[in-house]
């Protein structure tokens, strides 16, 4: 029940949070060292850079922003009282400590596949408090006049989440590019 439960919630996470996708989410021009505001979040990307091979980036929303983002629909689309509830209760149970957006792209369909991509939560004193290896999800065909395939997922965080977070993304394929660290301070 728990593991159907996670798929609904993921397959739900990923139809809802995918006409939302932040605008700098999706810019290659983010470098070491350079922060950037991501659904309202701060984000220091310490480590791993985009480059010609592709681009590796990471939006993180709160639980609490989740949580508004699900009662703004609940009140647009009109759901009853009791649906609205049922999918606050899933994302506290399932999504508790937010959200991480992964915007992703490569030259090659199997680079892009999330498969290869491992994401790792360490907290301020480099703790790991959460580490989820992603499942397959085909990339997106590159967009005329493009020659990267894409990908778009969100990682719901079951640990509690609190002051400055490490998230690491690893990439299976990457060679000497293939660890991304971004800081996130809340």
């Amino acid at each position: 029940m728990k593991k159907t439960m996670m798929i609904i919630l993921t397959t739900f996470i990923s139809t809802v949070s995918f006409g939302q996708i932040d605008d700098n989410l999706m810019k290659a021009n983010w470098k070491p060292e350079k922060e950037k505001v991501i659904y309202g979040n701060t984000i220091l990307r310490v480590e791993g850079k985009n480059d010609i091979g592709g681009m590796t980036n990471i939006g993180y929303e709160t639980f609490a922003q989740v949580k508004a983002g699900i009662e703004k629909n609940a009140e647009k689309e009109m759901w009853t009282e009791e649906k609205k509830n049922e999918k606050i209760a899933s994302y506290s149970k399932f999504a508790s400590g937010g959200l991480i957006h992964l915007y992703l792209t490569r030259l090659t369909i199997d680079a892009a596949n999330t498969n290869m991509f491992t994401v790792i939560v360490k907290d301020s004193t480099e703790t790991e408090i959460f580490r989820k290896e992603l499942k397959s999800d085909i990339p997106n065909v590159p967009s005329s006049g493009s020659n990267y395939w894409w990908n778009y997922t969100t990682v719901p965080i079951t640990a509690n989440i609190q002051g400055k977070i490490y998230v690491y993304i690893i990439d299976r394929l990457g060679n000497d590019n293939s660890k991304f660290k971004f800081e996130i301070k809340l």
